[in-house]
């Protein structure tokens, strides 16, 4: 690519003006030269401002530092506003910080038990560098993500092992970076404040360090080279990554990707040649990405190729400030960021450092952009269809048509526009035509967002539809269906429509992409803020050299249409030329034609009867007629799989070297190919297909309006804010920290609620309340405005302000401690309790209804989530599987409708629950309650329905039986990987009304229509509701949703709800108090994964606010070092890590590792180790990494939310568990303050510590669960033998049931909380 000369980076940006010192909000996005020395270190470039959402009040700034890197600077203002409060922000040279490994932890999975989420508003870096594994050398393949990994392994200025994540764990920040086709992120999170020097310039200097100086050598490559082998192993079994790099392998002429040697670049070809459909071409899109230990050890060293030596030339050849790109965003102002970033990266050299490819002049930039390779697909790749063997039991047909790169076409991305027609799912679309006869489930359409699907040199526009068996056996039928719209949508394109100008032009008709855009625009404008990581990495990607967009479009260019109408000249282009079908590529992925491990099994059967075979290496199969095992319950007869596809008379299948994927390729009949060729052209379709254009959308919002707050608890500049209050002391005045929690109007005369520091609230009249009417979110009320109460008998001086989405601030910038608490030496101050916590609004014995009007984000977005109780749900696991078909058929009748009204941000979920089913509807606020009301009326009308054998009419014929094959199919799935089923194993062995997969497939298979009714009609007789409406909603509109939803439960039936008692209990077994382990071991349920899981679980007992807190106190200190002992120093395991567990009520502490290389024993064993000997760590932690800890911790629940979505999801959880403390993390964070180390390590020695103080073994509740796999070495040891693979469900099931009749089927009981 083309660059700006280096000297250009000497000049300096003329009309610099200086910011505002005074008001952050207000500062300039240029430089002021004079304002610090490095202003001819960058040249300015466009104000990119202006192209903010309407809601973003952070600054932005673009720059070029002289070594050519491209930089967007983003001051977080109102962060900054805080910080100088706080005392924290300065322009001092920065110290250098301690070298102390404290730790910190990063937040656990959930399953359904309850998380921590810190939600804390950090700062953050992306960096981004233009190489990827499309740049791979084809005798390296997986070198880019190899590189990534070396590069968190120390550099030359910090050598010692983790220390840049050890220090971002102490921070309480966090990190990560992939490898993507094109280009490579890196990125980090930290909070804005912490020890010693500031926490984000720290980081960014250690993070800079990395594109510098990175050691890339020593034992820590091959212990790397083992983490990307396990990253490997891990993915290795999922069906979507194999088809991808099935895609990948026989993308060329000869239908294989070429493993070549160091020298060997004939088919790699020279940039700037006309690669397309060369005999010889190696597309970068042919290699294979991910790299393993065969393509980065065993093949190269055969080869004689150096890895190591070559590792480093290629970072030394991509990784120059030219070619990256970096994002940081800090609670700083612009001046001061862009000065950090000038004095942390100025030293990255601006150009390769060595020659490549023989070029005498190594200033220039190295061909690193790939356009002349152009699209990937030979022809001998395409007009044919590829049968694949899936791992897990699904059906799914994937329509692939390579067309140009789209990167130039952002403006008005004429791609979404097609896949937006194809992919709709209302009324006339392909799907509603595929589901009225029974060969689909689901559909999507696009370009997909990854690099093998976008890119410089191409794009794979698809269409993927999840089949039932019956679309399977009619294939060829679905495919015509899609041409014949296409057909359809060629036709319309050339009938045209009339213009704004009363002219009639060619293209598809107008309204159409007006809705688009309009759609589009208000998304943008009210999008949340988002995680900070997820906006630097998304700038950092949006200024990728090969994405193409403009640097005055980084913030927008990708979310918005910016012309009045559609690029119809690609429109057509596309239509025409490519969507056709000598273009496609069909690939059928289906369990019909049997599965992997079955037909493994065949293979070795074949082969112990002495059938002939060729070596382990060789891609095909060989002779001989194979036939697949096919399972217990399959789901098709026997003449339906013959007529699907016969495997006996297809001969032996090829296999994809990589990850070992089967499959036959068969070039499609003329006959079939004259056919859709046939229904593509331009004309309306036939009358058997009713397909047609998306209607209008009637869910388009229009009322964006925010809803005022009530009189006697309104919105006010005030509220949330730190004061300080003088009050008389007998002759002298005394300033009192304080925070005004409510503002309400009294009559005429305006109140203030203030909450002192000892929690005393008191109402105050607010005095000349015209001074507060000039604040707004444009100019907001800043910290040092003073005025007074009560008639001037108090003065009050504000000391800080709330930020977007925070509650109450308790900073007072000169108390004592201030500087203490963000150096984490001293606590911080616990605000008041909340009032606006979520209120009941509605209470009979049957309907609850919370309501909470939100006055944080201030958006014209709501969220209803209501949970149905259903009487007896748990009695038999009929009844669980009946619900999870119901609520399958729900959605399904529902498609039309809720796809409509998710393109307008409108969305909706369904779901089975604990104890009934659960409904979410959430977006623009708008028509929310429209959508709800349609939802419930669908949901309500299985009720009353006694004596009657039939559906509801808004299930349609032929539903019924594509639901119940797809829940028999997502049976049949579970378990199928080792880390899922592990941690399900332990869910089904602690809570023992939930059914097994297995025992619900054996329930529900070959269930009537009469015998699904009759049981539903028993389920829904008695139900129970519970519901919450959160965010632009008033007490009116809480009320509305709950007559709604009361009209819903009482429209067909007499309606009888479910004493409190009578509700479903949710029991969790007591585990085992014993010495050693109690153990469940289980085989992995796919034969062929070759991970082992073990997952070690402590049980604590009935929750309570200390335990709780104590727990969250131990994964905060152990977390990190497990880590780095486990993953980084002994290499156990891609996945290391300890969580807090609620389950139900029980709390709980898992640790989990999941390996290739060591067996179960070896993991559980060394969790054990690790625990005794941490012990002493923890009994030798001085006072100030303890305090960090506790600090840390205290920091995390205190913060804000990020979006209405996390908060209303917390408030949500204490709903529907029960518990109803939403004010949880505040008790936390005040308990926090009475756990000294000794109460830490006596809850250490109680709960984990595996010996007595003398030495001795201890009892504990100690579960262990292992998912053994069937890897090559230790960590296949111990896998129980399955005689019988078709029964391995019932085996399952017997353990679980041997485990809860090993503790006489002991549980905690009903668990009561108590929120105090």
């Amino acid at each position: 690519f083309n660059a700006t000369p280096t000297c250009a980076f000497m000049t300096m940006a003329p009309n610099m003006t200086a910011p505002n010192s005074k008001d952050p909000s207000k500062s300039s996005s240029k430089t002021n030269c004079a304002y610090h020395p490095f202003n001819n270190e960058v040249v300015i470039g466009p104000d990119i401002n202006s192209t903010r959402s309407h809601m973003d009040r952070k600054l932005y700034r673009y720059i070029t530092l002289k070594n050519g890197l491209k930089c967007v600077l983003i001051s977080d203002t109102v962060a900054m506003r805080q910080m100088k409060l706080e005392g924290i922000y300065d322009d001092d040279s920065d110290e250098e910080s301690s070298d102390d490994e404290g730790k910190d932890v990063d937040g656990d999975e959930s399953d359904d038990e309850d998380d921590e989420d810190d939600g804390l508003r950090k700062a953050a870096a992306a960096l981004l560098v233009n190489v990827g594994s499309y740049h791979d050398p084809p005798y390296l393949q997986g070198l880019s993500h190899f590189l990534e990994h070396m590069l968190f392994l120390g550099t030359e200025k910090y050598p010692a092992d983790n220390e840049y994540d050890a220090f971002l764990s102490r921070e309480g920040g966090t990190n990560n970076a992939y490898t993507e086709m094109e280009h490579t992120l890196y990125h980090f999170a930290i909070p804005q404040e912490g020890t010693g020097e500031k926490n984000i310039w720290k980081a960014l200097e250690m993070f800079s360090t990395f594109f510098k100086c990175p050691l890339l050598g020593g034992e820590q490559a091959h212990r790397e080279l083992n983490a990307v082998e396990s990253e490997f192993e891990m993915n290795k079994m999922d069906d979507d990554t194999r088809l991808q790099q099935l895609m990948c392998f026989s993308c060329g002429m000869d239908g294989e990707a070429k493993i070549m040697g160091r020298n060997d670049n004939s088919g790699y070809g020279k940039f700037g040649d006309s690669m397309q459909q060369s005999e010889n071409s190696f597309h970068p899109f042919a290699k294979f990405s991910w790299g393993n230990m065969q393509t980065l050890k065993v093949e190269p060293e055969a080869n004689g190729i150096d890895v190591m030596k070559e590792l480093k030339e290629y970072y030394h050849a991509h990784y120059f400030a030219r070619n990256m790109r970096l994002v940081v965003m800090a609670g700083y102002e612009l001046d001061e960021i862009q000065r950090r970033v000038v004095e942390c990266f100025r030293d990255v050299p601006a150009d390769p450092r060595i020659v490549i490819d023989n070029q005498s002049d190594p200033t220039l930039i190295p061909p690193t952009h790939l356009k002349p390779y152009q699209l990937p697909f030979h022809s001998t790749s395409l007009a044919s269809i590829y049968r694949i063997l899936p791992v897990r039991h699904c059906h799914s047909l994937t329509l692939t048509w390579q067309i140009p790169s789209i990167c130039q076409h952002w403006r008005t991305k004429p791609h979404d526009f097609i896949a937006h027609l194809m992919g709709h799912e209302a009324s006339g679309s392909i799907l509603s035509t595929l589901k009225k006869r029974g060969w689909a489930m689901g559909c999507s359409a696009g370009t997909g967002e990854d690099g093998l699907g976008d890119a410089s040199t191409h794009a794979l526009f698809t269409f993927h539809v999840s089949l039932s068996m019956r679309g399977v056996r009619c294939w060829e039928e679905v495919v015509k269906v899609v041409f014949c719209y296409i057909g359809m949508l060629r036709y319309h394109f050339q009938e045209g429509y009339v213009d704004g100008k009363g002219k009639k032009t060619e293209g598809l008709p107008q309204w159409i992409y007006d809705e688009l855009k309009s759609i589009a625009n208000v998304s943008y404008r009210y999008a949340d803020e988002g995680d900070v990581e997820e906006i630097v990495e998304e700038i950092a990607e949006n200024m990728a050299l090969w994405y193409g967009l403009p640097e005055e479009r980084v913030l927008d260019g990708d979310e918005l249409l910016f012309d009045d109408v559609v690029d119809n000249e690609t429109v057509k282009d596309l239509l025409f030329n490519y969507l056709t079908p000598q273009n496609l590529r069909v690939d059928l992925m289906s369990s019909l034609f049997g599965r992997e491990s079955n037909f493994d099994e065949a293979i070795k059967d074949q082969r112990k009867g002495n059938v002939g075979e060729k070596d382990e290496d060789c891609e095909d199969v060989d002779e001989g007629v194979i036939k697949p095992v096919h399972d217990h319950f399959e789901d098709d007869s026997e003449d339906e799989k013959e007529t699907a596809f016969d495997t006996g008379k297809a001969g032996p299948p090829s296999i994809e070297p990589r990850f070992g994927t089967h499959y036959w390729k068969e070039k499609i009949s003329t006959i079939i190919m004259q056919q859709w060729t046939d229904a593509s052209k331009a004309q309306l379709p036939p009358a058997g297909f009713p397909l047609d254009l998306p209607p209008k959308n009637p869910f388009v919002p229009s009322q964006f309006d925010l809803k005022p707050l009530p009189t006697d608890d309104a919105a006010h500049p005030l509220v949330h804010c730190s004061v300080k209050v003088c009050v008389c002391v007998g002759k002298k005045k005394a300033w009192f920290p304080a925070v005004v929690t409510q503002y309400k109007m009294d009559g005429v005369h305006p109140k203030v609620l203030i909450s002192y520091e000892d929690e005393d609230e008191k109402w105050h009249a607010l005095d000349s309340p015209g001074n507060y009417e000039k604040f707004n979110a444009e100019d907001p009320l800043e910290p040092g405005f003073e005025g007074s109460l009560d008639k001037a008998t108090f003065k009050f001086r504000v000391i800080g302000v709330p930020r977007e989405g925070e509650g109450a601030v308790l900073r007072y910038g000169d108390a004592d401690n201030d500087d203490d608490v963000e150096d984490g030496i001293a606590f911080p101050p616990i605000p008041p309790p909340s009032k606006n916590l979520p209120k009941l609004v509605y209470d009979n014995n049957s309907l609850k209804v919370w309501h909470l009007q939100d006055r944080k984000f201030k958006r014209p977005l709501g969220d209803l989530r209501i949970k149905v109780d259903c009487d007896g749900l748990n009695d038999s696991a009929l009844n669980q599987a009946c619900m999870n078909l119901f609520c399958r058929l729900c959605a399904d009748a529902l498609t039309e409708t809720c796809y409509l009204a998710s393109v307008c941000e409108l969305g909706s979920s369904l779901y089975t629950t604990e104890t009934g089913f659960g409904i979410r509807v959430h977006g623009f606020d708008h028509k929310l309650l429209e959508l709800a009301k349609e939802v419930l009326a669908l949901v309500m009308s299985f009720r009353g329905r006694e004596g009657r054998s039939d559906l509801p009419p808004a299930i349609k014929e032929g539903r019924f039986d594509a639901c119940l094959e797809s829940l028999l199919r997502k049976y049949k799935n579970y378990g199928m990987n080792a880390s899922s089923f592990c941690t399900g194993l332990r869910l089904l062995c602690l809570r023992p009304s939930h059914m097994t997969s297995n025992s619900k497939l054996k329930a529900i298979h070959g269930i009537t229509i009469e015998k699904f009714v009759v049981t539903m009609n028993k389920i829904l007789k008695r139900v129970s509701v519970e519901a919450f409406y959160h965010g632009n909603c008033d007490i009116n509109d809480a009320k509305k949703a709950s007559q709604i939803i009361l009209g819903a439960m009482t429209s067909n039936c007499n309606h009888v709800g479910i004493p409190k008692t009578k509700i479903p209990a949710k029991l969790v077994v007591k585990t085992p108090l014993v010495v050693g382990q109690h153990s469940v071991t289980a085989p992995t349920l796919d034969p062929q994964d070759p991970n082992t899981a073990v997952e070690v679980y402590f049980q604590m007992g009935k929750d309570n606010l200390m335990n709780r807190v104590l727990v969250d106190m131990l994964v905060q200190v152990l977390d990190e070092p497990l880590f780095c002992q486990l993953r980084t120093h002994e290499g156990f395991g891609y996945e290391v890590s300890c969580s807090a567990r609620w389950t139900y009520g029980i709390i709980g502490m898992s640790f989990k590792v999941v390996t290739a290389s060591k067996s179960a024993n070896e993991v559980s064993t060394r969790i054990d180790d690790f625990l005794r000997s941490f012990r002493s760590e923890i009994d030798s932690m001085d006072k100030d990494t303890y305090t960090e800890h506790l600090v840390g911790l205290a920091k995390n629940k205190l913060e804000m939310y990020d979006s209405l979505d996390e908060e209303c999801s917390s408030h949500w959880s204490e709903i529907i568990e029960g518990r109803y403390d939403f004010d949880a993390c505040r008790k936390e964070a005040h308990c926090l303050k009475s756990i000294t180390k000794g109460k830490l390590i006596k809850a250490y020695d109680e709960w984990l510590n595996p010996e007595c103080p003398k030495g001795n073994p201890k009892k504990r509740r100690r579960m262990v669960f292992q998912v053994i796999g069937s890897g090559d070495g230790p960590v296949s040891t111990g896998r129980p033998v399955v005689e019988n693979w078709k029964a391995v469900g019932d085996e399952i099931d017997d353990l679980i049931k041997k485990f809860h009749q090993s503790v006489k089927n002991e549980t905690w009981g009903r668990v009561t909380f108590d929120s105090r």
